[in-house]
């Protein structure tokens, strides 16, 4: 697949309405068609609906080729130099792994192994170099979907499709990288999705299970001890990543969320099956445990926000796991689905954890705690609600705690669909009225947040279906059931209770009671929250706060819809109370809210709002109006006259009946809304009312016109007035129809011949006397100046007619082609996407739209198209005078070109009107339990949603206008006052001129040029005229026409980097914004690609039916032909040009910049580099600027690397192509034995011509991990002296003699040498070695080869000895880098020169080094040996391992640290290619074991455990052999998280820790300062520290358990604090470290034995270590060793020194946290007893008479209290039944001596600190003696008591 295919799909002729169209009913073919067409978001689209048809497609029907895609990918995350728009392709990339998400489930099952084969090869751990990238790829392309039917699993073999085969391979690659957020990110998700795909057929084993429950722990990565050095969560690539080199870096890798806590919530939903011991819900409970009290709110951390996100998905997947079970066509066996019990088990456990969120201090993670209780009542109400109401309840009452009570009515406003549900949970409706009671109090004027939350809740119970209507309880309340203490602790969680449904009936109906009352302080309250809040007709700037106005917006619906939903016995009582407050309140400030009021009071009752209130409000307005109020004329906007008060309140409140009511309501008052009307729009001057009044005309003619819903209620008309419904209403609460039934029956409003006369007699008498009125106006205008008076005339004349055009919106259609009915066109509702965005028409013609007349041949019809004409054309001569005019009024302009918007724009629907309601129509739809397949959804929603399918299809209409001349002479005078003098007119211009080019697209191609010219340099040329030529061209329809027609793209372009004439800085903002913005999607025109077979065989399939198909396409073809010949032709001149520009001494650098911007992108490998462009690239490389130095060099090594590609694809014999060769490995024999091949670099040093001559492997992956079938590798330099590119392809020639005429110049190296070497104005340590200016060097020696070296050598072996001059260094760095890569081509003469000048100088160059020079050369050289193989550079091998040795006893120690620094660059980047040949030159790393200088050991540490690491390589013979292999270790595979190491490493290690050992014994203790042991124990703990902090961990792992003792001890030496730290720091890790099952048994015993140490502080610090420990491997560690630890830690409470109590008593809580029941009743009875013996009394004063056995008792006593406390202080947040008892325990020993009495005081202020929030409920739990024992223990005694 090809992102630049011309796209011949979208060239078929298609049409929806073509039944019979073979291409319709094949839905394959329609993918297939997509696929030709690139569309990679359709693909995904396409793809996601395939899995949700009814038959879904598996890959039997359809297979997807994954390599075309993975090729695809792996282009654009690792582009060539010579590659074609790297960002626009890398913009592509999040739509490419949509699409390959999609698409996986259709690859073939065996696919699995081809991608091995694949990716296997690539791995290399040793190395981060790409690696991150393979495991992306590995996740994304392995097949996971299940078989399909009857097919059978091939278990072996190439063609394998069983994943049992395979994946002990996935968790052999997972412990090479154990605890690194990013493998166990990646590797999870794969994990997940498989098991989630091949349910009922794959199970995963025990310890498959622990493995990847123990990743899940250390997601969280939460704190166990405090103060400890956190273990890094990635390794670090400092040390050994090279993707600097790329042109885009590859350690980027793919957009592919990481999402954790969602892989891991998903693996645990799908993998619990039953309750077996060891299995997933076992496993869960544990997890659950241990991570319940960083639940808490007062344990706030980092983690929090993954932990409520974890809690969050596992709820959701928790629910759609069970739905999908649920289905009638659910495909997973019975055996395998979830049973009701264990389901009930987990939801107790994840409501364990949600209800601790429920008051957390993060608002995040509230909200996602409400969103879990949700999910989780969705599935088990009962579990939920009983608790959680309690809660609630409490919470709501609070007064003093408002963060309670807000969360409180979040969680309402949240739950609140799911508790009045009465078919879901019945008990839920008992509890609406109450509820409602007492949040009233929560919608307060002062509090926002807590009023928007409460009214949402109203919101939500309303669209759910609750009625508000009392009902009457039938008899004496029936009898209630005993309800125990434990009712509500689930004592039996498998089974939900049975239900009294006539006791839930009963208080049900006698809670309705409450209601009336309830909607009288409703209504009361909003009333008053709306007075308060400001308006934003009480400001001048025409804003108001957004919270403010989401409150308003919120009460206006709530009150909307509490209306509809009440009962008729209420609507007296609403009417005097809307009506009263109407009446009594007139302060602008409330205006805005209550016209939302009135608003939604007229949706919901229009018969009794209209009775009630128009009247009236008419009557006040002709009273207002009569005493003169309103006559004066202003054209203000925001100030007004206090007199006008009250008329604008009733007459806004008039223009909110008339808003919402539909032609029948509105005929009733007829001719008072006409009266009202005239005189607001006819009479009044002031701009404030004659804009209400205009307002009223477009909204009772496009009311009276229009199609639209009928009042919706939650139930259709006729079940609303059924007695059955009124007398059982709350039985239907929840219950929503499928809107195909027949039953939803949706009623609409169709305008009858009465309506329809009434808006035509409003057109005829208020809209086309306007007409000439405007038109006089105009025409005396044009003679002199309008007075005041006159402008206001003028502006209400064009508000009017404004006002008149839109609400002609529904008469007629828009002009354009014949409204054809069909089914496609009826359907309003519907379909598989009904619970979806409503539809986006993509028919070629429009669809009925409810328009009144249609018949184009009817006098009505002609007459509406004539009055629009008429205004069209008073409208464009009012526009022409105006832009003819520069002293006209500003009001007055603005008004008329939104007039001109609408007569173009507006019919019944405008676009920003549709953007806005189609982006919010769903609001709270979340709060539903919606399935995609069936299209229920409540009754409110599903008329919203039919109301805006309406306006799609008007909306639709709209953009088959044709450009006609009145439109374009509108469009054309809009354009120009975009380019006005007045800010304000050119903002509403461009808004205007941008919805016309968005529905009338061919207006825009005649007013480019115009809006061009006005970029270019002239005498008349004006700043704020090009400010508005520059918004336009950055308007999205301007921009997308310029980029994609070559007529215009030049012109804009030249305009752009040719505007440097106008000095105003806002202008030359805007210039360079509207470039920046336009360059991302700059693309050179492509030739047209023959079409496929698969085009050919789908015009073939589709001729049948349609014979025009083939002569279309081929017509098509003819056509792109005949436009890429023009856009070549065109692309030429423009490179050209900018090439032009940027020669051009005049060009600022600003403007010179913006061109090479567009040069950079325009440039395509698929044409040959223009001459003049890469000669002027080459000169700019000595330009005195350095951002032209920077562009040149980024562009020239692009052109050169174009060069190259095109002459090696023009010509196969060209030296360069001829030495890549596809080399069959066969297990790598091809290289010699699989593992000799890490030893051919040293065979190579010590002169074996075959390993010398043996072909070259850059991959530094290849044999690695796996070898592959093949690879790419090159030959030997051949011998002579010819160039590698010696045939330059003939359409390049011409750049490169232009380029090589440059390089090969004069004195030009030393210029480039002199200006590369400037130092930029940065800090000397913060210069930068630079990958740009090293590709480019790279790219021009490898195109001219040794020639141009012998040009530039003297001036790089001039900069390379100025070791003095920083800038000096990193240019002789960048060349030299550069140049050692650029000779991958070169033949065996030339390099054997190159090394005899280059060896010399690097040997001088690195005896000169200096701290802040030596960066530079690192960087040099790794840039130079990423990705090549080391036999390359052997001469510089040799001088820097065996010239230049390391030597400790010099004494220089920078020098010999740099030697040390280089050498580690050197096997960093080739690591076990090259280990072998370092090793053997058997550095003298030892001796610096105990160096006196710190950057010596430390160089040394490093060098030794890189060099060690690299050894380590698996090298498997074949993918094959490789996953059998891996499989023999058992369903983890093969442990690859530790290794010895070789012989050579163990030896190090050994001898490291030995002379250690001597060195302390030989320490006297009198010994002050640093010693051998000191620096020695240093240097060994660097080189274990190393590998935590930069991985691989490996050898750490294997070998640092084995000094422990020496750690601990080490850890003491406190005058030390280097040592001290590192010691600390490695004891921490170590125990932090996920361990696999064999080696955290290792550990663990090995962290015991440090407790038999005699020193105490040695002990101290060891409990900890091992708390953190087991709390790490909770899941690793076996359960002999867990209680081993907790046996030994529970000794320690007994220990003669306090702090070592203390420290067990810590360790010991958080073991208990993660202990079993048994265990923990073991706990307490074995220091329950230590409390039976009692202390004798001893008076104060006085001794003990016999004081070592009260000595030993108070030990023993306090041993037991401390063991006590940890159980309490383990349960932090909760009860359990044994806690009273302890807790009366510990409080019987309040009187014993310290330390006893402050443990227990300690304890019980802790207990009560925690339990504080929840004591209400807690204290159900104890009895009352037991309650009185803890007043007096938690209370404070009282002075007074």
């Amino acid at each position: 697949m090809r992102l630049d295919e011309v796209n011949w799909a979208r060239l078929l002729p298609y049409s929806r309405g073509n039944e019979d169209a073979e291409f319709e009913h094949d839905f394959v073919a329609q993918f297939k068609v997509c696929m030709l067409s690139g569309n990679l978001p359709g693909i995904s689209a396409m793809l996601t609906q395939m899995d949700r048809r009814e038959d879904r497609l598996t890959a039997q029907d359809f297979t997807f080729d994954w390599r075309k895609l993975y090729d695809l990918v792996r282009n654009i995350v690792v582009p060539k130099i010579w590659q074609d728009n790297p960002i626009q392709q890398r913009s592509k990339l999040k739509n490419i792994v949509d699409l390959i998400c999609e698409a996986n489930r259709f690859f073939p099952q065996s696919a699995a192994m081809e991608v091995f084969e694949e990716l296997l090869p690539q791995i290399q751990f040793n190395s981060m170099d790409r690696q991150i990238l393979t495991v992306q790829l590995l996740t994304l392309f392995v097949p996971t979907a299940r078989p399909p039917k009857g097919v059978e699993l091939v278990t072996s073999g190439p063609q394998s499709t069983d994943p049992q085969r395979w994946l002990p391979t996935i968790f052999s690659l997972w412990s090479f990288n154990l605890r690194t957020s990013v493998f166990d990110a990646y590797l999870m998700n794969l994990v997940t999705t498989l098991v989630l795909e091949q349910r009922g057929q794959l199970r995963l084993t025990n310890e498959q299970l622990r493995f990847v429950f123990a990743s899940g722990l250390h997601f969280f990565n939460l704190p166990v001890s405090r103060g400890a050095a956190t273990l890094p969560r990635n390794i670090s690539t400092q040390l050994r990543d090279s993707s600097g080199v790329y042109r885009m870096q590859a350690g980027a890798g793919l957009p592919l969320k990481e999402e954790r806590a969602h892989s891991f919530a998903r693996f645990i939903v799908y993998t619990m099956h039953d309750e077996s011991s060891g299995g997933t819900l076992e496993l869960f409970e544990q997890l659950v445990q241990m991570i319940e009290p960083f639940y808490h709110p007062s344990n706030n951390g980092a983690w929090s926000g993954l932990l409520a996100r974890f809690l969050r998905h596992l709820a959701k997947e928790l629910l759609q796991r069970s739905r999908a079970e649920a289905a009638e066509d659910c495909e997973v066996p019975i055996d395998a689905r979830l049973s009701r019990s264990v389901r009930r088990r987990l939801v107790v456990l994840v409501r364990t954890l949600a209800m601790l969120l429920l008051f957390s201090k993060g608002e995040d993670s509230v909200s996602m705690s409400h969103s879990t209780l949700k999910h989780l009542a969705e599935l088990e109400p009962d579990l939920i609600f009983r608790p959680l109401l309690d809660t609630l309840y409490t919470a709501i009452d609070s007064v003093t705690e408002t963060h309670r009570m807000i969360s409180a009515m979040r969680a309402l406003a949240k739950l609140a669909t799911t508790l009045s549900t009465f078919a879901h949970y019945p008990e839920g409706a008992q509890h609406i009225a109450p509820l409602l009671t007492l949040t009233l109090p929560g919608i307060d004027v002062n509090d926002p947040t807590k009023s928007y939350f409460a009214l949402s809740f109203i919101h939500n119970l309303c669209h759910n279906g609750v009625v508000f209507d009392e009902l009457l309880a039938s008899g004496d309340m029936p009898e209630v059931r005993s309800m125990s203490k434990e009712s509500t602790e689930d004592t039996d969680v498998s089974e939900p209770p049975e239900l009294d449904m006539n006791q839930i009936e009963w208080a049900t109906r006698a809670s309705t009671t409450q209601f009336e009352a309830w909607i009288d302080q409703y209504l009361r309250r909003v009333f008053a929250l709306m007075d308060n809040l400001s308006s934003s007709q009480d400001t001048t700037n025409n804003t108001s706060s957004s919270a403010d106005m989401k409150l308003v917006m919120m009460a206006s619906y709530s009150i909307e819809l509490v209306l509809k939903q009440c009962g008729s016995r209420y609507y007296p009582m609403i009417s005097r109370l809307i009506t009263q407050f109407v009446t009594s309140i007139t302060s602008l400030s409330a205006v805005e809210g209550m016209h939302k009021v009135v608003n939604a009071f007229v949706s919901a009752l229009p018969e009794l709002a209209h009775a009630s209130l128009l009247p009236l409000c008419c009557e006040r307005i002709a009273e207002e109006i009569d005493n003169g109020v309103g006559l004066t004329p202003s054209l203000s906007r925001f100030t007004r006259t206090h007199s006008e008060t009250t008329l604008i309140w009733f007459a806004t409140m008039l223009l909110a009946l008339v808003e919402s009511s539909n032609g029948r309501h509105l005929l009733k008052y007829k001719s008072q809304i006409v009266h009202a009307m005239k005189l607001l729009s006819g009479t009044c001057m002031s701009r404030h009312v004659y804009n209400i009044g205009g307002q009223m005309l477009h909204c009772v003619m496009l009311n009276l016109t229009s199609t639209t819903p009928c009042l919706t209620r939650s139930v259709p008309e006729s079940v609303w007035n059924d007695s059955e419904f009124r007398d059982n209403h709350f039985r239907y609460w929840g219950k929503h129809p499928n809107v195909a039934d027949d039953s939803f029956s949706l009623e609409w409003h169709t305008p009858n011949m009465q309506e329809i006369e009434f808006a035509q007699e409003l057109m005829r008498e208020m809209v086309e006397p306007r007409i000439g009125e405007l038109i006089a106006f105009i025409d005396s205008a044009s003679e002199r100046e309008p007075s005041n008076t006159e402008n206001v005339e003028l502006n209400r004349l064009v508000w009017i007619l404004r006002c008149g055009v839109r609400g002609l919106g529904h008469l007629v259609p828009p002009p354009g082609t014949t409204i054809v009915a069909d089914e496609l066109a009826d359907a309003l509702v519907g379909g598989d996407d009904a619970n979806g965005m409503p539809p986006r028409y993509r028919l070629d013609r429009q669809v009925p739209g409810g328009y009144v007349f249609t018949d184009a041949d009817s006098s009505e019809y002609g007459e509406v198209m004539d009055i629009r004409k008429r205004v069209g054309l008073a409208t464009a001569q009012a526009l022409q005078c105006v832009v003819g005019r520069s002293d006209g009024n500003v009001e007055n302009i603005k008004a008329l070109i939104l007039l001109g918007e609408s007569v173009v724009c507006y019919y019944a629907v405008d676009r920003p009107q549709f953007t806005s309601n189609r982006r919010t129509w769903n609001y709270g739809i979340e709060g539903f339990a919606m399935d995609n397949t069936i299209c229920e959804m409540p009754r409110i929603y599903a008329s919203r949603r039919a109301l805006l399918t309406q306006m799609s299809r008007l909306f639709h209409n709209t953009r088959f206008m044709p450009a006609s001349d009145l439109f374009s002479d509108i469009a054309a005078q809009i354009a120009h006052l975009c380019l006005s003098a007045y800010s304000e007119v050119r903002s509403y211009a461009v808004s205007a001129l941008d919805n016309i080019m968005a529905v009338v697209p061919q207006i825009k191609y005649p007013l480019i040029p115009m809006f061009v010219a006005e970029l270019d340099a002239r005498d008349e040329s004006n700043p704020e005229k090009m400010m508005g030529a520059l918004r336009v061209l950055d308007s999205l329809p301007i921009r997308r026409a310029c980029l994609r027609d070559w007529r215009f793209f030049p012109a804009m372009v030249l305009a752009l980097c040719r505007a440097q004439h106008e000095d105003k800085p806002q202008v030359k903002t805007m210039i360079r914004n509207t470039a920046v913005t336009q360059v991302v999607y700059v693309v050179a025109p492509v030739e047209p690609v023959p079409p496929g077979p698969l085009l050919e065989q789908m015009v073939n399939a589709l001729d049948g039916a349609n014979t025009d198909v083939a002569s279309a396409v081929a017509k098509s073809r003819e056509t792109c032909a005949q436009r890429y010949k023009f856009a070549a032709a065109e692309y030429t001149r423009l490179v050209n040009e900018l090439v032009g520009i940027l020669r051009d001494a005049g060009t600022t650098w600003r403007f010179a910049a913006i061109a090479g911007y567009y040069l950079d992108q325009l440039t395509s490998v698929r044409t040959a580099p223009e001459q003049q462009l890469v000669g002027t690239l080459a000169e700019y490389l000595t330009s005195d600027l350095m951002l032209f130095r920077e562009s040149a060099a980024l562009n020239l090594a692009q052109a050169i690397g174009m060069i190259k590609k095109r002459s090696k694809a023009s010509n196969a014999n060209i030296a360069a192509a001829q030495r890549r060769q596809q080399l069959d490995m066969r297990g790598g024999r091809a290289l010699g034995a699989p593992h000799a091949y890490a030893d051919l670099c040293e065979r190579a040093l010590d002169g074996d011509a075959d390993a010398v001559q043996t072909p070259f492997v850059d991959n530094p992956a290849c044999g690695w991990f796996v070898w592959p079938k093949t690879t790419k590798v090159y030959a030997a330099a051949p011998a002579g002296d010819a160039l590698a590119f010696d045939s330059i392809e003939e359409a390049s020639r011409p750049a490169y003699d232009a380029v090589r005429a440059v390089l090969f110049a004069d004195g030009k190296w030393a210029e480039i040498a002199r200006l590369f070497s400037v130092e930029s104005t940065r800090p000397s340590e913060e210069e930068m070695f630079g990958g740009t200016r090293a590709g480019l060097f790279s790219q021009m020696f490898s195109l001219f080869g040794p020639p141009l070296l012998d040009r530039a050598w003297t001036a790089i072996e001039g900069l390379a000895r100025e070791n003095e001059r920083v800038g000096a260094q990193r240019a002789a760095a960048e060349m030299i880098g550069g140049l050692l890569r650029g000779t991958k081509h070169w033949a065996q003469s030339g390099l054997d020169a190159m090394w005899t000048q280059l060896i010399p100088l690097l040997d001088t160059v690195f005896a000169r080094l200096a701290p802040d020079t030596l960066r530079f050369w690192q960087a040099a050289l790794q840039y130079a040996f990423a990705r090549r193989d080391p036999r390359r550079y052997l001469p510089l091998i040799r001088l820097v391992v065996y010239n230049r040795p390391f030597d400790p006893q010099a004494e220089a120690p920078f020098a010999e640290a740099a030697k040390l620094d280089i050498l580690r660059t050197m096997f960093g980047a080739w690591d076990w290619r090259v280990a072998s040949a370092v090793v053997a030159s058997r550095p003298r790393f030892l001796d610096a074991l105990a160096h006196p200088y710190k950057q010596v050991r430390d160089a040394a540490a490093i060098s030794m455990y890189t060099l060690s690491s690299a050894e380590f390589s698996v090298s498997y013979a074949c993918v094959d052999d490789a996953v059998d292999d891996l499989a023999r270790y058992g369903p983890l595979g093969r442990d690859f998280s530790q290794w010895a190491g070789s012989s050579r490493t163990q030896a190090l290690i050994s001898e490291m820790t030995h002379r250690v050992q001597a060195w302390k014994a030989d320490v006297e203790p009198s010994t002050v300062g640093p010693t051998n042991f000191s620096r020695g124990s240093k240097t060994l703990l660097s080189f274990f520290y190393v590998g935590f902090r930069f991985g691989p961990r490996r050898l750490t792992l294997d070998h640092a358990p084995n000094i422990l003792q020496l750690l601990s001890e080490l850890q003491e030496h406190h005058d030390d604090d280097e040592l001290c730290r590192l010691a600390s720091s490695n004891l921490e890790f170590l125990s932090q470290v996920l361990y696999t099952a064999n080696l955290s048994e290792s550990v663990g015993t090995k962290l015991l034995a440090l407790l038999d140490s005699s020193m105490w502080h040695v002990v101290n610090k060891a409990l900890p270590l091992l708390c953190t420990l087991t709390f790490a491997n909770r899941f690793t560690l076996s359960r002999e060793i867990r209680a081993r630890i907790l046996d030994t830690t529970a000794l320690f409470l007994e220990h003669d020194q306090i702090e070592v109590r203390q420290a067990a008593s810590s360790s010991l809580t958080n073991m208990v946290k993660c202990a079993s029941g048994h265990v923990i009743s073991d706990i307490n009875t074995r220091f329950s007893a230590k409390l039976q013996r009692r202390l004798p009394r001893v008076r104060y004063g006085r001794v003990p008479k016999d004081p070592q056995s009260y000595s030993k008792l108070v030990l023993t006593r306090h041993a037991g209290v401390l063991g006590l406390s940890c159980l309490v202080l383990a349960f932090p947040y909760t009860i359990p039944e044994w806690m009273p008892a302890v807790l009366v325990q510990l409080a019987e020993c309040i009187d014993d001596p310290n330390p006893i009495q402050s443990t227990v005081q300690r304890t019980f202020a802790e207990f009560r600190r925690t339990h504080m929030d929840t004591w209400h409920e807690d204290r159900k739990r104890f009895s009352t003696n037991q309650l009185d024992i803890l007043t007096d223990m938690l209370v404070s005694p009282c002075y007074y008591a």
